[in-house]
């Protein structure tokens, strides 16, 4: 099938993006010194909602592949091309919610019906790299974001959906779709694409829509499957910290967007692109609406935020159908151009060169941009990038001089330079970035880490520009935020239902973070001492009864934790029983809450004992009837589900069967229990959801875990059965355990905790055996 995935197109983009005003309260500690619950009330300011409705769509097909540029503080969108038709549409925006469409930005003929477009700029060039109608691959070459892009490469093959990496040193890779695995190439120039290898980034089947960026030494790559017709399109994420081409971790948070609900599903091909505070991450990617009357998918845009803890990337969501927190905007921003505004800028003299400083002052942790021109060869080829200014004897700079970046740092009119890094051509439009913080100091160049100085804490100060008398640079969009390495990951409001790390919760009393003791890499939180904390703004989707669990550890048994939403708190002992023996970690129920649509504080903290946490979640439950009887036929034939996604604790009680005429058979009667997410899709994984497989076959019992196409053994016991045998047997469901009992049997035949547990589900049936039959299951609460 490696196209049937894409011989249609993408797309449609819709709903609407409600703009209110500014963000009205970040969630502070309050003057009065006030701490969890009784924090400042959490309010939304600027919203949008997904999916997005766009100006100038395709017609009947909307936008699909979504990919997202930035450059010199603008946002520059492209989307796949509906069949037949030449050309690909652009749309720019300065705060990735509001869009301005800016037309065809290329007509080449080899554009019809073009494949994931996706443009990187390189020293002053736009290389966009396009698969038109599955057919190989062309790069087209522009001045502008907006073209007109021209096709500069004949079919350089290589199935669909290009992607380019440039890595720090400079190097290029290209990444492509392939059955069974994202597929890495070596780049020699932006045009000369080297021999293939498979990487084991792969989610079982076909494979599509990869991205790497690279943060804190780490190459994230998000990548796509498996059909885009399947309601379980997915998008799942690696983690590599050799290469872009090393081995990929597969870290147990995946898949990072999936959603198979009737009006919100078919997620996927998605791009990763900084936010407009310097400091953020975003996800865009499609949904699917349905087929369109020429057959292509109709899809639509999405955006949420993407959050960080070590070698841990999550999405905060999938959000649809509800006002989300916009991304946030630089506390300074302005493109100063010939004539700065004296408002915002101060001209001014720094030995000896023309000087103009911000007005405004960082705090004492920020990431500022500057992005600038310096003129044509021949002209002058310096430049000061300013910060952390106090004085004229105090302050730091970037300096690019000729060939070459410094990083300067001045202490009562002495100049240090702490370290500095060769340049390419200076007549480009260039990029420093700037990240400082307690830990030290990053310097970035055109998005690429050139100096990092760990012993440079931040100073705060002003930013600005300095450069010879006489000279012209181009001074374009230049920015700063008071956050760095990802410190705005913690002041974000968290949307419900949905997930939140620890380590982003806003912190009472003196928790402690820890680094290296997790499975996945990344940071947990210990709070020991009285008063410790952590707390956290969110977003309720709906009014409703949610179940709370935390991801702790097994010290952490016997410990009580206190939960706290809008001033009402709740003490919730972390019961030993609650824990999986055999692993230092479990996801722990704490109960039902009920939360109230919209934005409110959520607060953990300790009330006894030591309690270390890697992060807390919140799903929406549905009342499990005292008794119901279900006939599993929702989704599929093979597998067949019923009951409802938000049930909790129940037991399941059915007769089994094996057929007077069947010897005891290597055929299996299965059952599904807490299923979530499934799909019934011919071009997918044959095991499309999230949730436990209970086997009957051979005399034995096991017990599955399944995410798709990562389904695991977990336990297994022996339950004979005689030709024409009828046994009752009951599954019981509570917290994390799972215990399966055979009618007279005290004791479980199975019996297994996850440490990993899907807490809530619905029941099914697996495939069709003709060697047993299994009776309608009887589902009540758990007592």
């Amino acid at each position: 099938m490696p196209k049937s995935r894409k011989s249609w197109l993408l797309i449609i983009a819709a709903s609407a993006i409600v703009l209110v005003a500014l963000v009205l309260v970040t969630p502070m500690l309050p003057s009065d010194g006030k701490k969890g619950a009784n924090r400042m009330e959490v309010a939304l300011g600027q919203t949008y909602q997904n999916p997005f409705v766009l100006d100038q769509e395709w017609e009947d097909y909307g936008i699909g592949d979504p990919y997202v540029l930035r450059y010199d503080g603008q946002y520059y969108l492209y989307c796949s091309t509906k069949d037949r038709r030449v050309g690909i549409k652009a749309w720019s925006s300065d705060d990735l919610v509001n869009w301005r469409y800016e037309g065809l930005v290329t007509e080449e003929p080899i554009s019809v019906g073009a494949y994931a477009p996706e443009v990187v700029y390189w020293n002053g060039s736009f290389y966009m790299y396009t698969s038109p109608a599955g057919k190989g691959h062309y790069v087209l070459q522009s001045d502008k974001p907006t073209g007109p892009f021209v096709k500069k490469t004949d079919n350089l093959g290589f199935t669909i959906d290009g992607s380019v990496f440039i890595d720090d040193d400079e190097k290029w890779y290209f990444t492509h779709a392939k059955f069974g695995g994202i597929m890495a190439s070596p780049m020699s120039d932006p045009y000369t694409i080297g021999a293939d290898t498979q990487l084991n980034a792969s989610l079982g089947h076909w494979t599509e829509g990869s991205m790497i960026i690279k943060r804190n030494g780490r190459y994230f790559m998000t990548y796509t499957g498996n059909h885009v017709f399947s309601k379980g399109y997915r998008v799942n994420y690696g983690v590599s910290k050799e290469s872009p081409m090393g081995t990929y971790h597969i870290p147990e948070n995946n898949p990072i967007l999936i959603s198979t609900a009737a009006d919100f599903n078919g997620l996927g091909h998605s791009a990763t692109v900084m936010g407009p505070d310097l400091d953020s991450y975003y996800i865009v990617y499609h949904n699917l609406i349905g087929r369109s009357a020429e057959g292509p998918p109709v899809r639509k845009l999405n955006l949420d935020r993407l959050v960080f803890n070590g070698d841990k990337m999550s999405v905060l969501g999938p959000t649809h159908g509800t006002a989300q927190e916009a991304p946030a905007m630089p506390v300074f921003r302005d493109v100063p151009g010939a004539v700065p505004a004296g408002e915002k800028w101060e001209s001014a003299e720094l030995e000896g060169r023309e000087t103009l400083l911000a007005r405004s002052r960082t705090e004492e942790k920020y990431t500022v941009e500057y992005n600038f021109r310096l003129g044509d060869a021949g002209g002058s080829s310096s430049l000061d990038a300013i910060f952390a200014y106090a004085d004229e004897r105090n302050y730091r700079l970037v300096r690019v001089n000729g060939a070459e970046l410094a990083l300067v740092d001045r202490v009562n009119g002495v100049d240090t330079v702490v370290a500095a890094k060769p340049l390419p051509d200076m007549a480009k439009l260039h990029t420093i970035r700037v990240e400082s913080g307690s830990a030290g100091t990053l310097l970035y160049w055109d998005g690429l880490l050139r100096i990092e100085q760990a012993g440079m804490a931040a100073k705060a100060g002003r930013i600005g520009y300095a450069w010879p008398q006489g000279a012209k640079p181009e001074l374009r969009y230049t920015a700063f935020a008071n956050d760095a390495n990802g410190s705005s990951d913690m002041k974000v409001i968290k949307p419900l239902p949905g997930a939140m790390e620890a380590v982003h919760g806003l912190r009472d009393g003196n928790p402690d973070v820890r680094s290296g003791i997790t499975p996945d890499g990344s940071d947990a939180v210990v709070l020991s001492g009285k008063g410790d904390g952590i707390s956290f703004p969110v977003n309720v989707r709906q009014d409703g009864s949610y179940l709370l669990a935390v991801k702790a550890a097994r010290s952490s048994a016997g410990s009580t934790l206190s939960v706290a939403i809008n001033g009402k708190s709740k003490e919730v002992k972390l019961d030993a029983s609650l824990f999986a023996a055999d692993a230092e970690w479990t996801t722990v129920p704490l109960g039902e809450f009920a939360l109230t649509k919209g934005p409110q504080w959520l607060s953990l903290s300790r009330a006894k004992g030591e309690i270390t946490l890697r992060y807390a979640e919140a799903s929406l439950t549905a009342p499990v009837p005292e008794t119901t009887v279900v006939k599993p036929a929702a989704v599929g034939i093979f597998n067949r589900f019923g009951g409802d996604w938000g049930w909790t604790d129940y037991d399941v009680s059915f007769d089994l069967t094996l057929k007077a005429d069947a010897a005891e058979s290597a055929e299996e009667a299965g059952i599904l229990l807490r299923t979530t997410n499934e799909s019934e899709f011919k071009d997918q994984v044959k095991d499309a959801f999230m949730g436990y497989g209970l086997a009957f076959y051979n005399g034995r019992v096991v017990l599955r875990r399944i995410s798709y196409e990562n389904a695991v053994q977990a336990a297994s016991g022996t339950l004979a059965f005689l030709p024409g045998q009828t046994r009752r047997i009951t599954v019981k469901l509570h917290g994390p355990t799972i215990a399966v009992f055979a009618e007279g049997s005290q004791a479980p035949v199975v019996k297994w905790t996850d440490p990993n547990a899907f807490l809530l589900g619905r029941v099914g049936l697996r495939g069709a055996s003709p060697a047993w039959t299994i009776s309608p299951l009887t589902v009540a609460a758990a007592k």
